[in-house]
């Protein structure tokens, strides 16, 4: 696994010894003398991760930290410590800061690739997200990691040492986390399947189960694969505890626990944990938004006209019909002339709602645009798709739509649509001919007189001829309906 590597020391012995250590492992080395330096390395070269010193001339480690973890635009690259001091003072310091480990000097080169490993993992997930992201909003308006809240945060322990659980219970107490423990109702399988918690926490020291083959199957797991996975285990199991960060644990924490560290860590995986479950969610908005019409929340035209061609395929390939509905408000304009653009809104919005009542489930309704509707309907034969458009301009026109004005009364605005209908031709290459025949049988409806169903049926080959017969016309004349069809 290559990655970009800060190493900031003022010390340019302690530079060379681990740029030469993390060269030999092929990760691509920067080095800075000094905090500034290193501030400017950050912002000009993007590293995966920065091994930092704390005593520093110009500025220490922790200065240097905390204002990494305040730039939104850089609060996601890990910073881990590595310095001479070692009181738990210090680590804590260090840790509230934003780092997210402290190592201390001499550095144990097994701790250190287990560490940088697992950070760097860490920080392509995030950093796959915020790719998705900004090419979707733009590189503007990234959240800080130290901005995130931590309160409210749920997490599943599963220790069955006493001592754990006070120390967690406390943490909890100050940090405004909800413990749920592992029993008998919330087993382990129980919590990889369902997931739902912003941290999960595992006792290496446990006999009724095994820490680093769950943690495995969280990595397995949908559901839990993005979930911070703490490890606790001894001093004396330090192989162990590395081997769960190759494994994918995100953090670990050595017994006995400190509660000031205990909290600093935890506080550091949730903020990580809700960035990344917000960049997520932002991502998949935007998606809806490419999708969805944000006026009717019907699908749009761009995903109409992705998703036409592969339901033609489909069609196609499996013999079955295809038909296409389109529809027209009838005389909209004079809606937003007379009653204001938002009584028109109101107007759309209940007809997008009219409209897909009346189809089943798998059936796909979209705004074309401004007072147009497409409506397809898979394995719909155009006799049927004749008889649901009838229903949607039933459904549209028997009923008039309530519109609170401005004076607070309510209108009453009576509104028609005018249909089109047609099915797919098996000779056609693609779905549009289906859609220019259901547009022309529109406005062959508008022309005997709006608020009816017009139908030209796909014949076999290019060609399409039309025809009207006499039940054609008494059709319409009965139920307002004018049929065209081959």
């Amino acid at each position: 696994m290559t990655a970009r590597i800060l190493v900031v020391d003022d010390n340019p012995i302690n530079r060379r010894l681990l740029q030469a250590k993390l060269t030999g492992e092929y990760y691509d080395v920067l080095t800075a003398a000094s905090g500034r330096e290193a501030l400017a390395a950050v912002a000009e070269r993007a590293p995966d991760l920065v091994l930092l010193d704390v005593v520093m001339p110009d500025l220490s480690g922790y200065s240097v930290c905390r204002q990494i973890k305040a730039d939104g635009q850089c609060s996601h690259i890990p910073v881990v410590m590595v310095t001479a001091l070692d009181s738990p003072q210090d680590m804590v310091e260090g840790l509230e800061c934003g780092a997210d480990d402290f190592l201390t000097k001499p550095v144990d080169d097994l701790a250190l690739f287990a560490r940088v490993r697992s950070l760097v993992r860490l920080k392509r997930v995030l950093d796959e997200w915020r790719l998705r992201e900004g090419s979707e909003l733009g590189e503007a308006g990234y959240d800080a990691l130290a901005d995130e809240p931590v309160a409210g945060a749920k997490v599943f322990v599963m220790t069955s040492s006493n001592s754990v659980r006070r120390t967690l219970q406390q943490v909890a107490a100050t940090l405004g986390h909800h413990l749920e423990f592992s029993s008998l109702a919330t087993s382990p399988d129980k919590v990889l399947a369902d997931g739902g918690y912003d941290l999960i926490l595992a006792d290496l020291g446990s006999t009724q189960y095994d820490a680093l083959r769950l943690c495995s199957q969280a990595r397995s797991n949908e559901a839990t694969r993005h979930i911070p996975f703490v490890l606790i285990g001894d001093r004396d199991c330090r192989e162990r505890l590395f081997k769960g960060l190759d494994l994918g644990a995100t953090e670990y924490l050595l017994r006995p626990l400190n509660r000031n560290e205990v909290t600093a860590r935890l506080t550091t995986q949730v903020r990580r944990h809700r960035l990344q479950q917000r960049i997520v969610q932002r991502h998949l908005a935007s998606i809806d938004q490419a999708m969805h019409d944000a006026l009717t929340g019907l699908y749009n035209r761009h995903y109409l006209e992705r998703h036409l061609p592969r339901l033609h395929a489909r069609a196609l390939e499996s013999g079955r019909p295809l038909a296409v509905i389109v529809c027209d408000l009838e005389h909209f304009k004079r809606v937003n002339d007379t009653h204001g653009h938002a009584a028109g809104d109101a107007v759309l919005r209940q007809v997008g709602k009219r409209l897909s009542a009346v189809v089943r489930t798998p059936d796909f309704v979209a705004r074309f645009g401004g007072e147009e509707f497409i409506a397809l309907l898979s394995d719909t034969s155009l006799d049927d798709a004749i008889a649901v458009a009838e229903r949607m301009r039933a459904s549209i026109a028997g009923q008039s739509i309530p519109i609170s004005s401005a004076d607070q009364t309510t209108l009453a605005i009576q509104t028609s649509a005018t249909f089109g209908v047609s099915t797919i031709c098996w000779g056609e290459s693609g779905p549009e001919a289906a859609i220019r025949r259901a547009d022309a049988a529109l406005y062959r409806a508008k022309e005997l007189g709006r608020n009816r169903v017009g139908a030209i049926g796909g014949g076999v080959g290019a060609g399409v001829v039309e025809a009207e017969t006499a039940e054609h016309t008494a059709l319409a004349q009965a139920t307002g309906t004018l049929r065209r069809a081959v």
